[in-house]
């Protein structure tokens, strides 16, 4: 098994975890916007230790790729394009919508899941997955809608799907639907997904890494 470094800073929350054939540490984790410049390599650097491996022993980094805070994607973004570059090590980008849903997958079993986070500007970033293998897999890709819209975007799933992300207290409380609150992207959780690209060789050099934005309210209405 690789060593994977995985890397969460899309949200007020920084975090970052190992997985080497031998064990995954810890997940290092902050809540503090605006901190995670000044917090992440002190994380990494724990979790190296905790793993026993030195930066050169890498094989992979996995990051949450956005959307979310702008800020904090720059961060996260930064550090894997310096470590990748340096290290010559391959970058698996994750869709940090992706990761929220896996997180619902691992966490509670879920099988049909929507990720609703606040885009800020009264809009809101939408990603609609399905369990596959224990992977959480797009049905469509990642969009952004504006809020008055949360409502008739809910009601147009079917009762299977649960719903989660930082924008779930939108969501009108008569409206009978699976809800979990207080959910964000940890770094813990990318190692399902990041197994699956790199079997699929869905990973890229450092110089290619981008913060991955949603431009274009796309169509997201039920045939």
């Amino acid at each position: 098994m690789p060593n994977i470094l995985s890397i969460e800073t899309s949200s007020a929350c920084c975090s970052v975890c190992i997985k080497t054939d031998q064990l995954e540490t810890q997940l290092y984790e902050n809540v503090a916007p605006n901190t995670h410049g000044e917090i992440i390599f002190e994380f990494i650097e724990m979790a190296l230790k905790e793993s026993e491996i030195n930066k050169e022993d890498l094989d992979y980094i996995a990051f949450g790729s956005g959307p979310g805070s702008f800020t904090g994607l720059r961060v996260g973004c930064s550090v894997v394009q310096g470590l990748g570059y340096g290290l010559k090590v391959p970058v698996i980008p994750i869709s940090s919508l992706r990761i929220t849903a896996q997180q619902a997958i691992e966490k509670f079993n879920s099988k049909k899941i929507v990720v609703i986070n606040d885009a800020h500007m009264e809009e809101l970033y939408v990603g609609e997955y399905k369990c596959s293998k224990n992977i959480a897999v797009n049905l469509k890709p990642d969009y952004f809608i504006h809020k008055d819209r949360i409502n008739e975007l809910i009601n147009s799933f079917p009762e299977d799907f649960i719903f989660i992300g930082n924008a779930i207290n939108l969501i009108e409380k008569n409206l009978q639907k699976k809800i979990i609150h207080n959910f964000t992207p940890k770094a813990n959780f990318c190692f399902k997904i990041a197994d699956y690209l790199i079997l699929n060789k869905k990973f890229i050099p450092a110089e290619e890494v981008t913060i991955n934005y949603i431009s274009g309210e796309n169509q997201w209405k039920r045939a």
